[in-house]
Order: structure tokens, then sequence, then C-alpha cells
């Protein structure tokens, strides 16, 4: 990382920030594999307020995955913001899984939870209120 004096251990980082960047590569591989999947570890989430929106968010992320693969944006999910939505589905759903793991093992939730699913809802919001995802106007193309 840039600053770190660390000596390099792998992929040119140290290995306090190599092994930040593997926890969250896998916590970016457990979300996309709940997203499809529809469960976390195999099981839908114990927690009913969790439970609920991981099932909203893959509503949201199923949008996005179609308008990627068709490349045919829809009302709700503009083609240029598809891709962009995918990632706002795993970083919400990474921060659900943690939060479940949490609750499961009698653990608070992260505190990273309430800022990251204010940031994607808003974003989701914007799109159905016909905005671009930042909240600006869409023009016509």
């Amino acid at each position: 990382m840039p600053g770190c004096a660390d000596a390099t251990h792998l992929g040119g980082l140290c290995r306090k920030h190599y092994a930040e960047h593997e926890h969250q590569a896998e916590r970016r591989r457990a979300a996309n594999a709940a997203l499809h999947a529809g469960t976390i570890d195999d099981r839908v989430p114990d927690v009913p307020a969790l439970r609920e929106e991981f099932n909203r968010l893959l509503e949201w992320w199923r949008r996005a995955c179609q308008v990627v693969q068709t490349k045919r944006g829809t009302e709700f999910m503009p083609a240029d913001e598809a891709e962009y939505a995918l990632d706002w589905c795993i970083a919400l759903a990474a921060e659900i899984i943690d939060a479940e793991r949490a609750a499961r093992a009698g653990a608070e939730s992260p505190d990273s939870l309430e800022s990251t699913r204010a940031w994607v809802w808003d974003r989701f919001r914007n799109l159905e209120a016909g905005l671009r995802s930042n909240g600006t106007v869409r023009t016509a193309r």
C-alpha cells in the first residue's frame, strides 16, 4: 500500500495489507455466492429484518444481472447503471452477511452496515424515481 514501510509479502503488499486484501476478497466472494444462491451460508437469514432486506436486494440483483446479460436497460435499471448496481448489491450483501453471521454468533452487527445500507438504498430510490443513481436528472439520449 502507498505509504506502508513494511516488507513486501505477496502481491506487492505487506503481510497486514495482504491479509486485509484477502479478507475483502473473501467478503466479496461470499456476497456474490449469496446473491446467486439466495441464501447466506446455505440458509435464509435468521434475523427477520435482514431476511426482508436481503430479499429486496435480491430483486435489484436480478434486475441488474438481466440488464447486464441482455444489454437492454429497463425503466428502473438503465443499462449504463447496471454494472454499478451489481457492485452496490455486492457491497450491501457483504454487510448483510456480516450482520447475519454476527447475529448467529450472538454478537453486534458491524457499524458499517448502516452507512452502506443508506448509500445503496439511496441509489436504488433514485433509479426508481427516474433519476440517475446519484440523484441527478437523467437526460434523454
